[in-house]
């Protein structure tokens, strides 16, 4: 692990950082009146939380190898590297199709109804991540699955040697990264929850769902 960081993998993160915030922003203005009508607009919520969560922890798995690689130089290989990052995307890659799958399908029925281009261009940027993400997933899996496979079973199976030691650390690495994803998400709702005012509903009438 001695090879320099590629530009690339700034450039993702710090996208992903970007959109996790707007994600998470985005959710924690609408928590209040989404706990309130329930149905759709909850689901939609949760899926935006989902995925903010996902993008976080992904922000939070690179600096954190890098620095476990720093406190214990010597001991990460390019397999061991490889089964940490294997080992987030498998954790991840099934939440992350099935709610942006969701998104995804409301982009479309909105941009429908209003026809405007901002809606439009949320559907189409929506709708290219998801085909990205599916076929990334498509080609991606199996082997994720093995080098996955490789470092939990180096878990269960060492009896207290070297090797198993490491495996250890790297399923650590990967938990706290998943952890802190999900504790930034959990702030930042909360932190932008309540900011909208709710709708006033007329007297007698029944919230409609989206």
């Amino acid at each position: 692990m001695n090879q320099s960081i590629p530009i690339s993998l700034y450039i993702v993160l710090g996208l992903n950082l970007v959109l996790s915030w707007l994600n998470a922003r985005t959710c924690g203005r609408a928590w209040v009146e989404a706990r309130a009508l329930g149905g759709s607009i909850r689901v939609l919520v949760w899926c935006g939380a989902a995925q903010s969560a996902i993008g976080f922890s992904s922000v939070f798995l690179f600096p954190l190898i890098f620095a476990a690689n720093a406190l214990f130089p010597g001991y990460f290989t390019a397999a061991d590297l490889n089964g940490m990052v294997s080992l987030w995307y498998v954790s991840i890659v099934f939440p992350a199709l099935g709610t942006g799958l969701i998104i995804t399908i409301e982009s479309w029925i909105r941009a429908y109804r209003e026809r405007s281009l901002s809606s439009m261009g949320i559907a189409a940027y929506n709708t290219f991540a998801q085909i990205h993400n599916t076929m990334g997933a498509i080609g991606n899996l199996s082997s994720a699955f093995q080098s996955a496979g490789k470092t939990l079973g180096a878990v269960l199976t060492s009896r207290g040697d070297a090797r198993g030691k490491v495996a250890l650390l790297a399923v650590a690495v990967v938990l706290v990264a998943l952890c802190a994803g999900i504790i930034v998400t959990w702030a930042l709702i909360h932190r932008y929850a309540g900011t909208l005012p709710l709708p006033t509903a007329p007297t007698g009438a029944r919230p409609q769902h989206a």
